[in-house]
C-alpha cells in the first residue's frame, strides 16, 4: 500500500443547486466525496474538500418566483436545511455557499485578472426575451426542443437528454417557451461579455489526451466536444440574482456572471475561505491549487462533464501565472451515470425519488450510505428499487455484517466475561483467516484508488462473509468444554477481525463503526486510524469489551413505503411545479429557530429607485451605533414614494446573508404586511432607539 502521507488532495463534489432539498441522486456526489475524504484520511494523506450550495442562476430565481419569495430568502432557508441534513448524514465536507461575500470578491478578482489577460470581450448578441414578463430568458428560464437530438425539454444552457448533453444557447432552441408564463419569447439584442474558450483548444486537447486518470466516458465526451471545436461562451447574463459582473469587467455593470462560470470557481474560493477563516492563513489555498503535485478530484454526474473537464480547466488557464504559479488542472473527474428511481430518473422538478430528509426520518443514515455506495452507478445507470434496498439492508448489513459482530460480542460475554482471550497455536483454518485479515485493507485500497466504490464495498462484505464462514466452521460453542484453547484462538482472532471491520467500513457507515469501536473499548476513533494498520492483530488478551445491542435491524419495505406517504402529506416544499405554491400557514417552528432571527428597529435615512427595476428601491437604514448604516433592497416601489420614506421607522432582519439584486448589495430585509394590493410597514408603536432588538 503506497504511503500517501506526503500527498496533497483536494476533493471537489459538484455544488448542488439550493433551490430544493437534495434527493438520493443529488446527495450521491457529496456522499462519494465524503467517503473518499474519509478513505484518504485513513491513508494519512493531506486532504481538504471544497463544495457547497450553488445559490445563483436561473433554477434558483425560477424557484423563488414560483414560491413568491426573494431568491436570497429561498437560498438562506434551503442552505441552512441542507447543512442540517448533511450533518444527519454524517457528510463532513468543507461546505460553503456561493452567496458568501467572500466568494463574490474572489470570483470578481479572478475575472478581472482574466480580463486583463485579454480573454474576455464584449459583443452584441441576440437573446430570447419574454414580453409578458419583460425580461431576458437565459438558461433555465426557457425550454424547448434540442436542435442536436430533437428531444423536448432541453434547457437554455444544456440538453438534458442522456444521449446528448450538449451545451446550448437559448436562441438555438426549437419552439422555445418561457418557464415563468409559458408564452413564446421573441428575439431581442443585448450586449454581453464572452470568455474566449477557443484560445485554449490546443492546451485542453493535450490535457485530455495525456490525463490517463480520466474515466472513459468523460474522455470520450470531452474529445467529441473538442473535435467540434471550442467556441467562446457567454460570461454574463441579464439576471437580477447573481454575482455583479461590473466589479470584474469594466463596462459590464448591470450584468451578472453566468452561474456555471462562477460556481466552478467555488472549488478554489471555498479552499481559500477554509484557509482564511479556519486556518487564519490567506495563502493556505495556494499550497494545494498552485502545487503541481496536488491531486484535485471531482465527483460529478455525467451531465456535468463539459463543465469540469473543459470549462473549468480553461478558466484556470486564463489567469496564466497571475497568482505567481499556474493552477493544477483536474487530476480525475470521477463521473457517475444516472441513479434511477424505479426505472425513472430522479427529478426535483417532477417529484420522482426519495429526498434525504425523508430518508433520514425513515432509517439510520448509515443504511442509506451503505446502499448508495454499494450500488453507485459507475459504469451504467443503476436503479433504486425498494426490493433491492430491502435485500441489501436485511442480508448485507443485518445478516452478514451485523449478525457476525453481534455473535462475537455474545460469545465473548458468555465464555470470557467480555474479555478477549489468548491466541494460541494456529491451525490451517486459523492461518487462512489471519491471511484474509492481513490482505483486506490492500484489497479495499486498490478498489478505492480506482474509484470503484461498488468493488470496495464488495471486498469489505466478502471479508465479513469470510469471517462468518470461519466462525461457523470453527463452531466454538461446541468445543468450549472439550478444546478450550481452540476456542480461545478462534474468538481472539474474531475479535481482531472486528477491529479490522471497523476501520475498513469507517468511510461507508461511520456512525455504526464508531459504536463498534467504542464497544471494543478502544482509544480514539475508527476514523482516525491508519488503513495500513487495519490488518494487524493489535488487540491485547484480557481487554474488556462492552455489552452491546444488535447494530442493525431488518426492514419492511411495505411499512417504509407507507411511512413515506405519510411524510409527504401534506406535500412538502421540495420541488415546485406550475403556479406559485401557497405557504402552509399552520406550520410551526421550534422557538430556538425564531431566536436565530436578529430583528432590529431602524430609520430610513435615504431612499431611491433602482434603475430599470420598476418594483425595487435602494434604502439606507440607520440601525444604531452597534450596527450602523445598512443598505437594503426592497420590492416596495409600487407602494411607496422614495422621498416620503426618509425618516420612516421600520423593522429589519439584520442577520440574513447579504445578497446582490440588480447589481445592488442588500444587507438585510425589512418586514411588511401585504394584503392584496395594500402594503403596510411594520413599525414600533412607541419611539425607541435605532438598533433596539425585537424579541
Amino acid at each position: 500500500m503506497e504511503d500517501l502521507k506526503a500527498q496533497k488532495f483536494v476533493i471537489c463534489p459538484a455544488w448542488p443547486y439550493v433551490n430544493a432539498i437534495p434527493h438520493l441522486g443529488t446527495v450521491l456526489h457529496l456522499l462519494s466525496a465524503d467517503i473518499y475524504v474519509r478513505y484518504l484520511t485513513l491513508r494519512g494523506a493531506d486532504v481538504i474538500s471544497a463544495t457547497g450550495s450553488d445559490c445563483h442562476g436561473t433554477p434558483i430565481e425560477v424557484s423563488a418566483i414560483r414560491e413568491g419569495i426573494p431568491p436570497q430568502e429561498l437560498v438562506a432557508r434551503n442552505h441552512s436545511r441542507i447543512l442540517d441534513l448533511l450533518d444527519q448524514w454524517n457528510v463532513r465536507l468543507n461546505y460553503r455557499t456561493t452567496a458568501d461575500p467572500f466568494h463574490y470578491s474572489w470570483v470578481q478578482d479572478f475575472y478581472n485578472r482574466c480580463f486583463k489577460n485579454g480573454y474576455i470581450y464584449s459583443e452584441e448578441v441576440e437573446q430570447l426575451y419574454c414580453l409578458q414578463d419583460q425580461r431576458y430568458l437565459p438558461d433555465r428560464f426557457v425550454e424547448g426542443v434540442c436542435p442536436h437530438c430533437g428531444v423536448s425539454g432541453a434547457r437554455g444552457d444544456q440538453c438534458d437528454a442522456p444521449a446528448c448533453g450538449k451545451p446550448l444557447n437559448p436562441v438555438e432552441l426549437i419552439n422555445p417557451v418561457c418557464k415563468i408564463c409559458g408564452n413564446t419569447p421573441i428575439v431581442k439584442k443585448s450586449n454581453q461579455w464572452y470568455y474566449n474558450f477557443s484560445a485554449f483548444q490546443d492546451q485542453l486537447s493535450s490535457y485530455i489526451q495525456n490525463n490517463k486518470q480520466l474515466p472513459e466516458n468523460a474522455r470520450k465526451f470531452s474529445e467529441n466536444i473538442l473535435n467540434e471545436g471550442l467556441a467562446p461562451r457567454a460570461l454574463t447574463r441579464d439576471l437580477d440574482w447573481g454575482i455583479p459582473a461590473g466589479k470584474a469587467i469594466p463596462g459590464a455593470e448591470g450584468k451578472s456572471i453566468y452561474v456555471w462560470l462562477e460556481a466552478v470557481l467555488g472549488y478554489v474560493s471555498a479552499s481559500a475561505a477554509l484557509g482564511e477563516q479556519d486556518h487564519l492563513n490567506p495563502d493556505f489555498w495556494k499550497d494545494y491549487w498552485l502545487n503541481q503535485n496536488t491531486k484535485t478530484i471531482f465527483f460529478i454526474g455525467k451531465d456535468n462533464i463539459f463543465f469540469h473537464t473543459l470549462l473549468f480547466p480553461a478558466l484556470l488557464l486564463g489567469v496564466e501565472d497571475s497568482y505567481g504559479k499556474p493552477f493544477v488542472l483536474p487530476y480525475n473527474v470521477s463521473t457517475t451515470e444516472f441513479l434511477l428511481f424505479e426505472e425513472d430518473k430522479f427529478s426535483k422538478s417532477r417529484g420522482i425519488g426519495i429526498w434525504i430528509d425523508d430518508a433520514a426520518k425513515l432509517l439510520p443514515t448509515d443504511y442509506w450510505r451503505y446502499y448508495l455506495a454499494a450500488t453507485r452507478p459507475e459504469i451504467r445507470d443503476s436503479t433504486f428499487t425498494w426490493e433491492d434496498f430491502e435485500q441489501r439492508v436485511n442480508i448485507d448489513l443485518n445478516d452478514v455484517l451485523g449478525n457476525y459482530i453481534h455473535r462475537i460480542f455474545v460469545l465473548l460475554r458468555k465464555f470470557y466475561q467480555g474479555k478477549i482471550p489468548e491466541c494460541h497455536r494456529l491451525d490451517e483454518l486459523d492461518r487462512d483467516f489471519v491471511d484474509s485479515i492481513h490482505k483486506v485493507p490492500d484489497l479495499v485500497a486498490d478498489q478505492f484508488d480506482h474509484f470503484e466504490y461498488k468493488k470496495a464495498v464488495g471486498a469489505m462484505l466478502d471479508f465479513a462473509r469470510t469471517a462468518n464462514a470461519y466462525l461457523s466452521a470453527k463452531e466454538p460453542w461446541k468445543l468450549i468444554d472439550t478444546d478450550p484453547t481452540a476456542v480461545d484462538t478462534t474468538l481472539s482472532l474474531c475479535a481482531q477481525s472486528l477491529r479490522t471491520l471497523a476501520i475498513i467500513f469507517s468511510p461507508i457507515i461511520p456512525e455504526t463503526v464508531e459504536k463498534l469501536w467504542n464497544a471494543l473499548n478502544l482509544e480514539g476513533t475508527a476514523a482516525s486510524q491508519q488503513l495500513s494498520e487495519a490488518g494487524k492483530l493489535i488487540l491485547k488478551p484480557g481487554q474488556q469489551v462492552k455489552k452491546t445491542k444488535p447494530f442493525f435491524a431488518k426492514i419492511d419495505i411495505n411499512e417504509l413505503q407507507k411511512q413515506l406517504v405519510q411524510l409527504n402529506k401534506p406535500q412538502k416544499n421540495k420541488e415546485f411545479k406550475g403556479k406559485i405554491k401557497m405557504k402552509d400557514k399552520t406550520q410551526t417552528i421550534p422557538f430556538e429557530d425564531f431566536q436565530k432571527l436578529d430583528l432590529r428597529v431602524g430609520t430610513i435615512v435615504k431612499a431611491e429607485l433602482i434603475p430599470k427595476a420598476t418594483k425595487l428601491l435602494k434604502l439606507e437604514v440607520n440601525l444604531g451605533p452597534e450596527i450602523g448604516i445598512r443598505q437594503l433592497v426592497a420590492g416596495i416601489a409600487t407602494h411607496r414614494v422614495p422621498e416620503k420614506l426618509v425618516g420612516q421607522r421600520i423593522v429589519v432582519v439584520v442577520n440574513l446573508e447579504p445578497a446582490t439584486i440588480r447589481g445592488v448589495r442588500s444587507e438585510g430585509m425589512l418586514l411588511a404586511a401585504v394584503d392584496g394590493e395594500n402594503l403596510g410597514l411594520l413599525v414600533p408603536d412607541i419611539d425607541v432607539s435605532n438598533g433596539t432588538p425585537i424579541s
